[in-house]
């Protein structure tokens, strides 16, 4: 008799800690998502302050083409009067930008999801494990 109120001790064991581990495993998923979409949210964020940069520059770049298409060519100390030099130049500089930019989001982007997935694999393992381990006790 005394063997088969521990075999019950056992099992009870074994079927609280298994409840418990699924508590433990949903709160860590559940934060993990949380900081994950805080994380989302503050890239948000940076994202709508570089594009706003981006746009600042432009205009910008517009109002110093403007000014230097309205100085006079005769004594103009850039390129003889002669405005495409500068522009092109300007234009390629820009675009490198916002290519980098673009670059940068991208591989942002990526990080988040390889990193949201290696965790869930990850919390998925170490949880099979400590249900693995459980199973042992059970009679």
């Amino acid at each position: 008799m005394a063997v088969r109120k521990e075999t019950q001790k056992v099992k009870d064991f074994a079927e609280t800690v298994k409840e418990i581990t699924g508590q433990v495993k949903e709160n860590y998923v559940n934060g993990l998502e949380f900081t994950l979409s805080l994380w989302e949210e503050n890239l948000k964020v940076l994202n709508a302050q570089v594009d706003q940069w981006l746009d600042l520059q432009q205009e910008l770049i517009g109002a110093g083409r403007d000014f230097y298409d309205k100085f006079p060519k005769e004594i103009s100390p850039f390129s003889n009067g002669n405005s495409k030099a500068i522009n092109g130049q300007i234009n390629r500089l820009v675009a490198f930008q916002k290519d980098y930019v673009e670059s940068v989001r991208k591989a942002s982007d990526k990080l988040t999801k390889e990193t949201l997935n290696l965790a869930e694999k990850n919390i998925e393992k170490a949880f099979s494990l400590v249900d693995d381990y459980i199973s042992l006790f059970r009679v």
